[in-house]
């Protein structure tokens, strides 16, 4: 059986990061179910204040991938192959089932297009396929975290391939550098590329990637004191940022405040992993959600968006209690269906990725 991502760290971080993954894709599910809930729904919306800010478990992912990629350039080969086998990996990770529900979207815009937003007929279907940045979200809009994802490790394969390991903390620190010297001097660029490259939201990969690299370092009494700072300043900003909510709110700023609380939620988590107690069942059902994260974050947009019909289309949609039922049954239903295509899509892609890879290695070891 393949473990996504969990083969790819070191035993001392991999539960409450898995657990943390779970934390990150719900938060993005209860935002974009909020909407549903305001689209749909006739009563008062429970979601309205409280999940306005959920998105900032796209924050909390973008800390963690860096995480993770801070401890894969600790203990990484060096060289152009190398930085081509990571390239490969990381591209035959993310890049399959994202194209299968980004294919599903095509095809919804094709025979259904009253069923899919109207905003997507001035979308670039192949740089919705590429990853490429673009001025417009992607087809598939959660795919919009995917190009920062895509140009992260990018520049950590250049890393790989080029800098010694003792000279990594200082270009990450440069980069981080000029990224907040571009955000200083001068308004966001209008060209869609300039943008990505100098987008503060960046930051939060490069802060994931010291972390990563120099987590050992970290006394491991600040643990508790860390993870408590940062999830009190995630939820007080979740309840006092703007009404308007993430729209109202710069890359900068957003950066500064979901990014820096990420990061201390992170690092007081790989602190007390080693931390021994009873394993829950609320736990081990976290994990499995931590583990079937990525296809639960690829495919919650479906779920909610096909729910939302059939639960406008009973007419009950007035009371609390009705919002309730209908928010509960939700998510309950996405993370079902995320494992499901994390069991029947995503896991085979990773078997069938890692002995392509395999058999590779293996042949270029054999040839002379």
């Amino acid at each position: 059986m393949v473990r996504p991502l969990r083969s790819h760290l070191p035993p001392a971080v991999l539960k409450n990061l898995q657990l943390l993954r779970a934390v990150a894709a719900l938060m993005v599910v209860l935002f974009h179910l909020r909407g549903i809930e305001l689209k749909y729904g006739q009563g008062p919306a429970l979601l309205d204040v409280p999940a306005r800010y959920a998105d900032a478990g796209v924050d909390l992912f973008f800390v963690l991938s860096g995480c993770v990629m801070g401890t894969l350039l600790a203990a990484r080969p060096a060289g152009s192959n190398a930085a081509l086998g990571f390239l490969a990996r990381r591209a035959w990770r993310v890049l399959p089932p994202y194209w299968i529900y980004t294919t599903v979207v095509v095809v919804l815009m094709l025979l259904l297009p009253g069923q899919v937003n109207s905003s997507y007929a001035d979308q670039s279907i192949l740089a919705s396929y590429l990853l490429w940045p673009h001025d417009q979200l992607p087809v598939l809009m959660v795919g919009w975290t995917l190009v920062h994802e895509a140009y992260f490790y990018l520049v950590v394969s250049v890393i790989i391939a080029f800098v010694p390991l003792h000279l990594v903390t200082r270009i990450l620190l440069l980069w981080a550098a000029i990224i907040l010297g571009c955000t200083l001097a001068a308004p966001p660029p209008s060209d869609a590329g300039l943008r990505l490259v100098t987008n503060p939201l960046t930051l939060e990969f490069i802060a994931g990637a010291l972390l990563g690299l120099h987590r050992r370092a970290v006394p491991t009494a600040a643990g508790m004191p860390l993870l408590v700072s940062g999830t009190t300043v995630l939820l007080a900003a979740m309840g006092f940022m703007p009404e308007e909510g993430p729209g109202a709110m710069s890359p900068a700023v957003r950066a500064a405040v979901f990014g820096t609380a990420s990061l201390a939620i992170l690092a007081g988590a790989v602190l007390l992993e080693n931390k021994r107690g009873s394993v829950s069942i609320v736990r081990r059902v976290m994990e499995h959600i931590g583990d079937s994260s990525y296809s639960l974050y690829l495919s919650h947009i479906f779920v909610i968006s096909a729910l939302g019909r059939l639960w406008n289309a009973t007419g009950m949609v007035h009371t609390p209690a009705q919002h309730a039922v209908f928010l509960v049954f939700s998510v309950l239903a996405c993370c079902l269906c995320g494992w499901l295509s994390w069991i029947w899509l995503e896991r085979p892609l990773l078997a069938l990725g890692q002995r392509f890879l395999r058999r590779r290695a293996e042949t270029q070891r054999c040839m002379p």
